[in-house]
């Protein structure tokens, strides 16, 4: 009575404040503490989408318009695919909003108004992955931020000059492989620049022939690819930096066989899916070779181990 209790009084008297406690007042708390931020988050990607629409839509015209540019419709599921894959390291990471995120905000406004107003696509274009990478550091800080980093990088597109240069050169180095290996299959063709002479027609490896624009494009596929399952961080990279190369070769391939189509066949070879959609075809032809180049190095790095 005069201060020494017992052991199920004890028991009544301690456990069932603190149980009260924690259902009443801490959980609910914290649970409605946590939501606000990625609710936060949600509304300023619906706001985004919105300041962005006209930009958006300017892109999806071009990937419509441009067979090269049709992996542009992929970008995007890239990206959230990249996303769903770290769900949980998103949810487990502590919510921290940066002070950090605002001046990249500010930065990505300014390029959209000046982009838009100054007639620079590009400068307009490469706003939108800044404004959602300073709104992700903003809001949720830097433990989201480096697990969602990799699923925004991806939709940086390329600036314009250097896509054209770079385009130009591959349209050549296209056009002499596909020359040399048709020449190898046994079909004549004479090759000038990026000009193809059949006897029956000719080719040209044009802007939509090459599969440059779809560099970025290529390396989400393989980084998306290399999360799909647990792997070495090595080889991640590997698969990753691989797509592009396994992309130029896919496109390569297309090249020479329609090039030997558009010879024993004649113009029913330029008149197909493959050819009108080389973007969609090019990325499912660097999906296999991303399977094939998988099972070499799974066979490499678990070799040490058996």
């Amino acid at each position: 009575m005069n201060g020494v209790a017992t052991p199920g009084k004890a028991v009544n008297e301690i456990s069932v404040p603190e149980t009260v406690h924690g259902t009443a007042s801490v959980a609910p708390g914290d649970r409605t503490r946590s939501s606000l931020p990625w609710a936060a988050l949600g509304v300023a990607a619906a706001a985004a989408l919105v300041l962005y629409a006209p930009i958006i839509a300017g892109m999806a015209a071009e990937w419509s318009e441009f067979p090269s540019l049709s992996h542009g419709f992929a970008v995007p599921l890239l990206s959230a695919y990249l996303l769903w894959i770290r769900r949980h390291l998103l949810a487990e990471a502590p919510v921290e909003g940066s002070l950090w995120g605002l001046p990249l905000i500010v930065l990505a406004v300014a390029m959209l108004v000046i982009g838009s107003l100054g007639g620079e696509p590009f400068v307009a274009r490469v706003s939108l992955p800044l404004a959602l990478f300073g709104t992700v550091l903003f809001l949720m800080g830097k433990s989201i931020t480096r697990h969602a980093w990799v699923a925004i990088a991806f939709m940086i597109p390329l600036p314009y000059l250097t896509l054209r240069a770079l385009t130009y050169k591959s349209r050549v180095f296209d056009a002499g492989v596909t020359a040399t290996i048709a020449g190898w299959l046994g079909v004549p063709v004479l090759r000038e620049g990026v000009m193809l002479t059949l006897p029956n027609m000719r080719l040209e490896v044009a802007d939509d022939c090459s599969s440059v624009p779809a560099i970025a494009a290529l390396l989400a596929l393989g980084a998306a690819y290399a999360q799909m399952q647990p792997r070495p961080t090595w080889v991640r990279v590997v698969l990753t930096l691989s797509a592009a190369p396994l992309g130029l070769l896919s496109n390569i391939v297309r090249l020479i066989l329609t090039t030997a189509g558009a010879y024993y066949l004649g113009p029913i070879a330029l008149n197909n899916a493959i050819h009108k959609f080389n973007g969609t075809s090019v990325f499912l032809a660097t999906v296999v070779l991303l399977v094939v180049f998988d099972a070499m190095l799974t066979r490499i790095w678990k070799r040490p181990e058996s």
